[in-house]
């Protein structure tokens, strides 16, 4: 009966295309997963905030922030390079520098994740006598998570980049957000609310440790079979000099993404700090589609753009950005009709202040879900660099606008340095993406043929 009924879901897809049926079939996989992560990580932070309060919430927003701060530099941006440049072998099957790239990238993201947590372990040596025990101790334990997320990356964007989206997801996706919640729902059962932002760092670190064995076990079972018996073969200097681009937009978006949360924390008290976090959390889930079209799309635009199908790449990009828009839309609406309703019935009364930075938020939100998956058209297709400069202007802005507001009007001034930042960013990708590949991202600016 499953049989029969897996076939005919295959011939009805089959009307689509290759292409399309294998779109389709990973976005229901990847949207299934990515609402099922969504969901278990909304109810964990919604259990670890009321066991922290809005100050405690704030601490563990603010080091996850700085463990970021860390882990994206050491990665060097080769993630994002290993999409490209492992689907182009793929394609091509160059199974002799496919395992070059692997075995150079593990390398330097080994070197310089090593490098980086040493220069945080000296610092946090000088400065720690400034931070309270529980967030002195909750930066101790943040360190060892920049490997684990480090090399995760890695490992993800390789099976990305293999065509194996859905099932190089299951870690990050399902794994390590499940097996967070189960662990919080121990402690919560066993010690009730009286834990600290320490102590849920701890439990932080077994998910990831779960999920990142789970991810090395689904790789060496789905990696090619020929890659195995291929000699090693390097581009070394190429793949060096294509790194430095995806770096330092990395970087950029990095600022860009946990400036907010940073400044914040520097500036203001820890509950505005958890405040905020949730009016972000919320802004997140407008942008849910474009998440999983992104997830997905990268090593097909790298494909079809290295084999010169630009029709049927637009046409992927067309489609993919009006079922963005529609999603964004319907929760932009939500939260600003619903949202002192839905912050008070999931988080509490405590964080009702956040409802403001989160309308302002869904304005930037919607914007960047507007625009396309500008950044994934502009990597994929060898024009990393125009994406850097742009990452750049736009964090440049960020962290000045933040900077200006953020001392004065706390988690409202983050929120309009955040969305300022996400329109400006969007905007100028999106011009750049026609410029420089003749596509078009967005839904509202489809060229006729």
């Amino acid at each position: 009966m499953l049989k029969k009924a897996l076939s005919l879901i295959d011939a009805r897809l089959s009307r689509h295309g290759r292409l399309g049926a294998s779109l389709i079939k990973a976005v229901a996989g990847t949207a299934g997963m990515r609402l099922a992560q969504d969901s278990i990580a909304f109810v964990t932070s919604i259990l670890i905030a009321k066991m922290l309060a809005p100050a405690g919430y704030g601490i563990y927003s603010f080091v996850l922030a700085l463990v970021a701060f860390l882990a994206i530099p050491s990665e060097l941006g080769i993630p994002r390079l290993a999409i490209r440049e492992v689907a182009v072998a793929n394609a091509r099957k160059e199974w002799g520098y496919m395992r070059g790239f692997i075995i150079r990238a593990h390398q330097a993201i080994g070197a310089m994740t090593l490098l980086l947590v040493l220069v945080a372990i000296v610092g946090l040596l000088l400065v720690g006598d400034e931070f309270d025990a529980t967030k002195l101790k909750s930066m101790w334990l943040g360190l060892v998570l920049v490997p684990l997320i480090s090399l995760g990356a890695l490992r993800g964007a390789m099976m990305r980049g293999l065509g194996k989206v859905v099932v190089g997801q299951i870690p990050d996706q399902i794994v390590r957000p499940l097996s967070l919640l189960v662990l919080v729902l121990l402690t919560l059962f066993y010690l009730g609310d009286r834990v600290s932002a320490a102590e849920i760092m701890v439990l932080q670190i077994l998910a990831m440790s779960i999920a990142f064995i789970c991810g090395l076990l689904l790789y060496f079972r789905h990696r090619p079979v020929e890659l195995a018996r291929a000699e090693p073969r390097y581009r070394t200097s190429v793949w060096l000099m294509s790194s430095i681009p995806f770096s330092l937009t990395a970087m950029m978006q990095l600022l860009n993404g946990q400036t907010d949360v940073l400044f914040l924390g520097l500036f203001r008290e820890d509950a505005e700090v958890g405040i905020y976090r949730v009016a972000a959390r919320f802004s997140v889930l407008v942008i849910f589609g474009q998440q999983v079209v992104n997830a997905i799309q990268v090593s097909h635009i790298a494909h079809l753009f290295a084999v010169g199908d630009m029709q049927k790449l637009q046409k992927m990009l067309t489609r993919s950005s009006q079922a963005v828009l529609a999603v964004a839309l319907l929760m932009v609406l939500a939260f600003v009709f619903f949202g002192p309703y839905i912050i008070e019935l999931t988080f509490g009364a405590d964080f009702g202040a956040a409802y403001v930075p989160l309308v302002i938020l869904c304005v930037g939100q919607l914007v960047n879900a507007t625009m396309g998956s500008v950044s994934a058209v502009l990597n994929m297709t060898g024009n990393e660099r125009d994406a850097m400069r742009s990452v750049f202007i736009s964090a440049t802005v960020n962290v000045l606008l933040n900077l200006l507001l953020v001392p004065r009007w706390g988690a409202v001034g983050a929120a309009i340095a955040t969305s300022t930042t996400l329109i400006v960013f969007n905007v100028m990708m999106w011009r750049l993406v026609r410029l420089r590949t003749g596509l078009d991202s967005s839904p509202l600016f489809r060229r006729r043929s």
